[in-house]
């Protein structure tokens, strides 16, 4: 396949259908892990996060004052007492956000990769539709690709079969 247009293009959807289901299989595969993780620890650990064991200081500033003047405060005076968590809930919310950055990360980055693929067999079925709509001669077939598009063999394959039907 000859490029005729030296002019960059870039169009982050190539295969628009390919592309989604790539990048939703992987977002599926962290949206799955995040819901086992965090079903798992309160399956498993239900006892142990039935009981809250930590709590949230009234004010830090004020914490840090106190704790100077007076090392042996008594932890009601310095901890909010109404206000207290347990593991589950002090991990749930960092796992959750971790989770969003992944699905941020494979979307983009899937984007990308994707792109390497769905542009090689976008290119290859445009020109096997040429040839096969007589628009291309397909003696002078040859499928080409960029250097950083996957698919290489594919290609080699596609090339080595034209010009063994070619020749005969």
């Amino acid at each position: 396949m000859k490029q005729t247009n030296k002019k960059m293009r870039w169009r982050y959807f190539i295969d628009k259908p390919f592309q989604i289901r790539f990048i939703a299989r992987f977002s599926f595969l962290i949206i799955l892990g995040l819901v086992v993780s965090l079903l798992s620890m309160g399956i498993f650990y239900r006892q142990r996060y039935s009981k809250n064991l930590f709590y949230q200081v009234k004010n830090v500033e004020e914490f840090q004052e106190m704790i100077k003047t007076n090392p042996d405060l008594p932890y009601y005076v310095v901890f909010d007492m109404s206000r207290s968590y347990n593991e589950f809930q002090i991990q749930m919310w960092p796992m959750i956000w971790l989770s969003v950055l992944y699905l941020v990360l494979i979307a983009v980055f899937g984007l990308f990769i994707s792109h390497k693929m769905a542009g090689p067999i976008y290119r290859i079925k445009k020109t096997l539709d040429e040839a096969t709509e007589g628009k291309i001669d397909i003696k002078t077939v040859e499928f080409r690709l960029r250097k950083q598009d996957e698919l290489h063999d594919v290609v080699k394959s596609l090339n080595r079969f034209l010009d063994k039907i070619n020749k005969s």
